[in-house]
């Protein structure tokens, strides 16, 4: 008589499977850290050796300056590209004070260290909301959602642009309202809007979908508005004046410029249909009453796991598609969504293979993504659009198929983006 002396797999029966792709395999999750190491020391190096190469966050070095030395940043910090003072500074008091503790030391350790803390938020947040979503005894899901966003994400991290600490702080606020942590929810999408503005949209949604969040949220929102007061130098007088400097340039900043960015109405400017200013405006506002319907059926057919995945990825997806100042490097907020919603549908054993297919085209065009500069034409009307350099075409248009798709999880799949046996723990404990 044999005897089958092969070990047999540890966890879940969903861990028990015929074959799993190798980027999924438990090897891979070890690789996906070592990437981010990696990444992350590069980066610091490369800082650290060129300090203001290719680097916009002296936009909020300088801005700290002047909040510690009592000028006004809204006037002395401005886009010399452009030559336009209201087009630089376009953040509120707080990340100005945020970039402090990096203003303080000597110009290549600060910005060093200010790249390796934005890498590390990202991190973090992809290994969260993956290992939410993880159906299996490891995080299937890292490396890859990983390897995507690092590549779409390169140039927010050179530049040390908090496009990326954005999308890390709206991914983390996602995984607390996963774990009903409502008051960590509520912190994390307050410190996504003092970084970014944009992110009051899917602040807005999570605000109006989860009634937990209403007192919660302003309350927080509250605290944050004092911030300044407390920390001004110069006393509440100066830090009232930079709050109505900053209204003022968020207004000027609002109106058009002659130039055209990653948003939809470039995308349907470039197939004949020019919209007016106005005309955008009301695209933007049914779109955004559109996201709110959606993620609220997510909710209600889903459950809270699968319906605010879902919810954080329509957010994303909304301040790419129809903020009216999206550039090619802001598109990282959503790139983590694209590649873990591919890699769930990719990796469904249990689903048809249609929807494998569509995991897989997923999947594919977060690799396009990080490749589009490259394979654009270097000639003729599109690089005259472009300025040359920036994709404004491709990356609005992935967007709004991934929107597309994500409607459809929202309004008519038959079933959660995975089974429940292979929910994690802590995950059915939340549902």
């Amino acid at each position: 008589m044999t005897t089958n002396t092969q070990p047999k797999p540890e966890g879940t029966n969903a861990d028990q499977r015929h074959w799993i792709f190798a980027p999924f395999s438990p090897n891979f999750v070890g690789i996906g850290w070592f990437v981010w190491a990696i990444f992350t020391v590069i980066v610091a190096v490369r800082t650290g050796l060129h300090p203001e190469r290719n680097s916009v966050s002296a936009c909020y070095r300088v801005a700290s300056e002047c909040w510690w030395h009592g000028r006004g940043m809204y006037e002395n910090v401005y886009d010399d590209k452009f030559n336009d003072i209201y087009n630089g500074f376009v953040y509120l008091p707080h990340a100005a004070i945020f970039y402090s503790p990096f203003y303080g030391l000597p110009l290549w350790l600060g910005e060093s260290l200010n790249r390796t803390v934005i890498i590390a938020i990202m991190a973090w947040a992809i290994w969260r909301i993956t290992r939410l979503a993880s159906g299996r005894t490891w995080n299937e899901y890292f490396f890859t959602v990983s390897a995507i966003t690092i590549g779409v994400g390169a140039g927010n991290a050179i530049n040390g642009q908090y496009n990326l600490p954005l999308a890390g702080t709206l991914i983390l606020a996602a995984c607390t309202l996963i774990e009903k942590r409502w008051w960590w929810a509520s912190i994390w999408l307050v410190v996504s809007i003092l970084l970014k503005p944009i992110a009051i949209a899917p602040a807005l949604l999570a605000f109006a979908l989860f009634p937990a969040l209403w007192w919660r949220l302003p309350a927080v929102l509250l605290g944050a508005f004092a911030l300044p007061f407390a920390l001004s130098p110069h006393g509440p007088g100066y830090a009232w004046a930079e709050y109505e400097n900053f209204w003022t340039k968020v207004v000027r900043a609002a109106q058009p410029l002659p130039r055209r960015f990653a948003e939809f109405s470039t995308v349907l400017w470039w197939f004949g249909l020019d919209l007016s200013n106005a005309q955008r405006t009301i695209c933007r506002a049914l779109a955004a009453v559109a996201t709110l319907g959606l993620g609220f059926v997510a909710r209600r057919r889903l459950g809270l796991r699968d319906g605010t995945l879902i919810l954080w990825a329509l957010g994303v997806a909304y301040i790419v598609i129809f903020n009216p100042r999206t550039e090619g490097l802001t598109y990282v907020v959503v790139a983590p969504a694209l590649a873990l919603f591919g890699a769930i549908e990719f990796t469904a054993e249990r689903s048809p293979r249609w929807r494998r297919s569509v995991g897989l085209f997923l999947l594919a065009m977060g690799i396009l993504m990080i490749f589009v500069h490259e394979l654009m034409p270097r000639s003729g009307a599109y690089y005259a659009v472009a300025q040359g350099s920036k994709d404004l075409l491709v990356r609005p248009i992935m967007a709004m198929i991934f929107y597309v798709w994500l409607a459809w999880l929202a309004l008519a799949a038959h079933r959660s983006l995975l089974p429940e046996a292979d929910l994690t723990p802590a995950v059915r404990s939340s549902r």
